[in-house]
């Protein structure tokens, strides 16, 4: 039944409004609709629009961002095809899940990298979130979908890649303006959340650049649709970032830059934000996430042979845990993952006659990363670490080389390979009076090949085959007891992925000035010697390889506009097993659509829509010792109903001033996400107002 609604909502991407209809306001309005899909994306290799990319890419602008008013980064994630928030729902607790993989209970969420400006972030404590960090500091997302992401971002990759760009001082500086502020404020009825941002941006002499920002974000635990507050949502968070660029000789693309940005939350916490299984024991946890970067950029004054990309990077995300009597007698305890990163890459444009072109991105990467767990009893005695949480170094070194041919706009063809080296260094934990001191070393290559060729005008076809290999961490190499031991032997995963799709791309189809976009992916995914963390007797290490699993699903993605009009939709069907015991896999998300109707007019600068979120029932799970809400527990389908409105008015004294304001769960609905250990928001009004000047 669910199914069939939302098959039936999705085909209203093309009869919700009368073709007649559409067709007569394309002969007057100007063009304002924004297509998703042909939209530049910047990090799968040389520039191209998202329809023609021969993988999965989804991105956000900054208009996607503000629209969304998120209070947290899973509040922007959620909408892409293939892409869901596991575990808690607050800023502490999230993880994410790509195509079905992402963190179970006490599994590693390393398969999916998430990048802040280039900056890989990875944080790993049971019971926490993957990653600490403020929506409004971002202007553009993208998510790359699949392993073949791994060729230019690092190995393990399995599920995918999140790149988060920061706002520059150029977003702001318009018309040689040396000097912009923009001050902005927003709440939210159901958490009594309120938020305030204010950005500097500046250009004290030509070729200098500089941005400040800090946002101050607060709010209460929120309501589900039957009025239940929900324990572990709520949000306290103040961040800031600094950042500049020295452009050379006049040169914007030959520059030095740097960024600094700062995330500290400190607050009471439920001691489980991912599934809440202690209940409503409290603790306190101050948790403080630091990214710093310095780059340089050099395209040799339009060298068609060198165009250099470098930068050094430093990243600590720490957790300060205190008020934990319930654990035993601890003063406090530390988590921390501190890393030194490196990369260097080039890109060559190679004009080889008649309509063939090549670009080469080739390039190095270099990071260590100390993983950290003091603590401290309340006598001032300190612990390294627990054997379930063990402290140790990982070194990781990289070498990528990923080639494009083109032939005119008919034909690309994108050959890759990925070459890394992981070096795992044991830590001073003492588990039965010993200390691990064997190092663990592996290596593995990746290789993809994909191409698009367009058929037609209107029609083109794409494919990719990738194999991946990810290696153990420390984590899962170093975790043991006085009962279980460590598994120096882990192998490592090893993915082959496979993708077929095709692309419609329409204009003028039912009137002048209308344009329809569709892109439709079908993957399989087949992991052999899969990690996860296995309930077993002693004897038996924690973490072990399971021997073949296989991951397979359907991505479509469809867009309509004319004139003001447009309509967008989007699905995502996944399916995975451990192929041996033929059971399911806990993290698989259920079978969800999105359909969103909607007009912008350019003259007033009004804007608004219609959101529908439907999902079908998840029952096909594996129920067993570490099954809890998000994990391993079916949930019922539901339909969510959201509004968005906008207003920028053109002329008079409000202009530049942006007024927002959204309704999310319209009908105030009692639901929860597959992959959330906690009940989803219920009804909330948002706003938010916002000025440059």
């Amino acid at each position: 039944m669910m199914k069939a609604k939302a098959k039936l909502l999705m085909g209203a991407v093309l009869i919700a409004v009368p073709a007649e209809l559409w067709a007569q306001q394309a002969a007057d309005a100007p063009e304002t609709t924004r297509m998703t899909l042909d939209r530049m994306v910047i990090s799968a290799g040389a520039e191209k629009v998202a329809i023609d990319t021969p993988q999965a890419v989804s991105t956000l602008d900054q208009e996607d961002i503000d629209q969304a008013q998120a209070m947290t980064i899973g509040d922007l994630l959620e909408d892409m095809p293939g892409v869901n928030v596991q575990g808690g729902v607050g800023q502490l607790g999230q993880g994410f899940n790509i195509r079905g993989m992402g963190t179970a209970v006490g599994d590693s969420d390393n398969r999916i990298l998430l990048n802040v400006d280039g900056v890989t972030k990875f944080y790993e404590q049971y019971r926490m979130g993957a990653l600490f960090t403020e929506p409004e500091l971002y202007k553009r997302v993208e998510v790359l979908r699949g392993p073949a992401s791994s060729t230019l971002y690092g190995a393990g990759a399995l599920a995918g890649v999140v790149n988060f760009t920061t706002k520059d001082a150029s977003d702001f500086l318009t018309g040689g303006d040396p000097l912009a502020v923009r001050l902005k404020a927003a709440t939210d009825t159901n958490a009594q959340a309120h938020t305030l941002s204010g950005i500097v941006a500046a250009q004290p002499v030509e070729g200098v650049e500089l941005l400040g920002s800090n946002n101050y974000r607060r709010s209460d635990d929120y309501r589900s649709g039957n009025g239940g507050i929900v324990a572990a949502s709520a949000t306290l968070s103040d961040s800031w970032l600094a950042k500049g660029r020295v452009s050379i000789g006049g040169n914007r693309n030959h520059a030095i830059w740097a960024s600094y940005q700062d995330w500290i939350s400190d607050a009471p916490q439920v001691y489980d934000q991912v599934s809440a299984a202690t209940g409503n024991s409290l603790m306190r946890r101050r948790v403080h996430d630091k990214t710093a970067v310095v780059g340089y950029v050099n395209d040799f004054d339009g060298s068609k042979i060198f165009n250099v990309e470098a930068q050094i990077a430093y990243s600590l995300s720490k957790v300060h845990q205190t008020e934990t009597a319930f654990l035993g007698t601890l003063a406090y305890s530390d988590f921390s993952y501190e890393s030194w990163q490196a990369k260097l890459q080039n890109s060559s444009r190679f004009d080889m006659g008649g309509d063939w072109t090549a670009f080469l991105i080739a390039g190095g990467q270099w990071s260590i990363q100390e993983r950290r767990n003091p603590r401290v009893a309340m006598n001032g005695t300190v612990t390294p670490g627990a054997g379930t949480h063990p402290e140790g170094d990982m070194s990781r070194y990289g070498l990528f080389g990923q080639l494009e041919i083109v032939w005119s706009d008919k034909l690309t063809i994108m050959p890759g390979v990925r070459i890394d080296w992981t070096d795992l260094k044991p830590g001073d934990t003492v588990v039965g009076g010993t200390t691990l001191t064997r190092r663990v070393k592996d290596s593995g290559v990746s290789p993809k090949l994909a191409a698009l060729y367009n058929v037609t005008p209107w029609f083109g076809l794409f494919g990719s085959a990738a194999r991946t290999v990810r290696m153990p961490n420390v984590d899962e190499v170093f975790t043991r007891s006085a009962t279980r031991p460590d598994n120096p032997n882990l192998r490592p995963e090893k993915s082959d992925n496979y993708e077929v799709g095709f692309t419609l791309s329409f204009d003028d189809a039912l009137g002048r000035g209308d344009r329809f976009r569709a892109k439709t992916t079908l993957f399989q995914n087949d992991v052999k010697d899969l990690i996860v963390n296995v309930a077993g007797p002693a004897g038996t290490p924690y973490f072990q390889n399971i021997n073949r699993s296989r991951f397979k699903g359907l991505e479509i993605e469809a867009e309509y506009g004319v004139g003001g009009f447009f309509a967008r939709a989007n699905a995502s069907l996944i399916d995975g097993k451990d192929r041996l015991t033929d059971n399911y896999l806990n993290t698989i998300p259920a079978n969800d659509y999105r359909l969103t109707l909607g007009y912008a007019d350019s003259a007033t600068g009004l804007s608004g829509g219609w959101t529908g979120e439907f999902a079908e029932r998840q029952d096909k799970v594996t129920t067993g010792i570490f099954s809890s809400a998000g994990s391993g527990l079916p949930t019922p389908g539901y339909s969510v109903h959201n509004l968005f409105f906008a207003f920028k008015p053109r002329s008079g004294a409000a202009k530049g001033f942006e007024f927002r304001v959204a309704v999310d769960n319209l009908f105030d609905k009692q639901y929860r996400r597959h992959l959330s250990a906690l009940a989803a928001e219920g009804q909330s009004f948002k706003f938010s107002v916002a000025n440059t000047f």
